[in-house]
């Protein structure tokens, strides 16, 4: 383990010195403009809200009416205070422009271009680890229907509000209500869920591996209930706490009992625990769906089993995510990150196992048919990308429709290394890839688009020269 926290560290200090050295300057505002070294605030006006309240708004903004400002400093305050907005996921557009009043005073423009926030989408998607898993099998009992009901920016307020009702593979229905802020301050927010789910098939252990999978004919073969409160502390723009408290019970047949008598711990066949959990941020990115520039971290833990019930379940787990983006040129970029998990106990049932390869943003690339289960993970992911299609903007005007008929999209393609290593120390079957140092390189075209859309193709090969051509939804780093 001590090979492998030397080696992640010294990557990382590489990636940053690398990149640091092309690092380029924001671009200044020119100063000639203003008569005097700092200006004021006057005003700040806001066009093309018709639902989302003003106070939203400006919550996002780096100043306020008012304020003072360095006049060689304007320019990449409004930039930021752009791209606060842009990551509010609230607006497909913004734009921040500015008037001269007096020689000392400066009026703001705010330009946005709302979404569409109410959306009764329908449920097809593939119920396995990625697309490419379900792609070996092309099970088509693995499909999920059903719809979501989402109303985001409810009464205005960035607040939203989700109804599931899914059927197929897994039988799911929950609610979820998160309301960012709920003083005049806007620092502290509340959310609350519930859910039901429910499967015939699941994966009941691992082997060389991968999953290994049980069907029931007659009983479902799990049942869950889940509910959760969360409180949201967001002082400044960029750092957040987050506590919370989830209550879970979950229900295996025998036949999974029998299989692996640690699926929930113990040879039980039900269990019921809370988990008490605390996150802190730092996000400081440009982009939270496709990130250029900027920087991420993220420290979490999780205390599962609070000895409040009869649950026999005591499980810490601490997590730390590091993320860095550079733009080295105009069209040229480099990201790099560093993820790790650690078990303060290795007594972890089946079902709250820690592990690669069980979602598409959590793992390896060219290990996508794979999983590594274990208790300590160490992820690093490195990164340089072209753009080879700058981000344009479209407007299909026979639509007539603004929130839909306007959109942007780019190309990017780049080159990667992943590498990881999962200390095991429980001894899942002939599990091959764990203590052991995983990596692996490619190439890689990313689209992206409006509504936070992104589709990845890649070619990909690991440390055994195994290699594919892997797809994928989510943002590479």
């Amino acid at each position: 383990m001590f090979r492998f926290l030397v080696f992640t560290f010294l990557f990382f200090v590489g990636s940053f010195l690398f990149a640091q050295a092309y690092k380029i300057n924001p671009i200044l505002e020119d100063t000639s403009l203003f008569k005097t070294e700092h200006i004021v605030v006057q005003n700040i006006s806001i066009v093309g809200n018709r639902i989302t309240k003003p106070n939203i708004i400006t919550r996002e903004l780096l100043f306020k009416i008012g304020d003072t400002i360095a006049s060689n400093e304007l320019s990449t305050q409004l930039e930021q205070s752009k791209k606060n907005l842009l990551n509010t996921s609230l607006f497909n557009f913004a734009k921040i422009e500015w008037a001269l009043v007096s020689n000392d005073k400066i009026h703001i423009i705010i330009f946005v271009t709302e979404r569409w926030y109410t959306f009764p989408l329908p449920i097809f998607e593939i119920d396995d680890n990625n697309f490419n898993t379900w792609w070996e099998t092309k099970d088509f009992s693995r499909i999920n229907y059903g719809f979501h009901l989402v109303r985001n920016n409810f009464r205005g307020r960035k607040e939203k509000l989700s109804l599931t009702a899914q059927f197929g593979f897994t039988e799911r229905f929950r609610l979820r209500y998160n309301i960012p802020y709920i003083n005049k301050n806007q620092k502290g927010g509340l959310s609350f869920s519930f859910s039901y789910n429910r499967r015939d098939e699941i994966a009941y252990t691992s082997q060389n591996n991968e999953r290994l999978q049980f069907k029931s004919q007659t009983n479902d073969a799990i049942k869950n209930y889940s509910a959760g409160i969360g409180y949201n502390f967001r002082k400044e723009i960029f750092n957040t706490h987050s506590f919370g408290l989830e209550y879970d019970q979950n229900q295996i047949i025998d036949s999974v009992r029998i299989l692996n008598p640690n699926y929930l711990g113990e040879n039980r066949l039900k269990s019921n625990y809370l988990t008490l959990y605390y996150y802190y941020t730092i996000d400081k990115r440009d982009s939270k769906n496709y990130p250029l520039s900027g920087e991420y971290f993220r420290f979490n833990i999780r205390k599962t089993g609070l000895g409040i019930l009869k649950d026999n379940v005591d499980l810490t787990n601490v997590k730390v995510q590091l993320k860095k983006y550079w733009q080295l040129q105009d069209r040229l970029f480099f990201a790099s990150s560093l993820q790790g998990e650690y078990a303060l106990n290795n007594n972890q049932p089946y079902l709250l196992r820690n592990g690669l390869g069980y979602s598409s943003s959590y793992g390896i690339r060219a290990y996508e048919l794979y999983v590594i289960d274990g208790q300590n993970i160490g992820l690093g992911k490195a990164q340089i990308k072209y753009q080879i299609v700058k981000p344009r903007e479209v407007d299909v005007k026979f639509i007539g429709y603004d929130k839909i008929s306007k959109f942007h999209y780019a190309f990017y393609l780049g080159l990667f290394t992943d590498f990881a290593f999962v200390e095991d120390n429980i001894g899942f079957q002939q599990n091959r890839l764990a203590n052991d140092l995983q990596y692996s390189t490619g190439i890689g075209l990313d689209f992206i688009t409006y509504y936070d859309l992104v589709i990845r193709t890649e070619f990909s090969i690991n440390k055994f020269g195994e290699s594919g051509l892997f797809l994928h939804f989510v943002a590479p780093i």
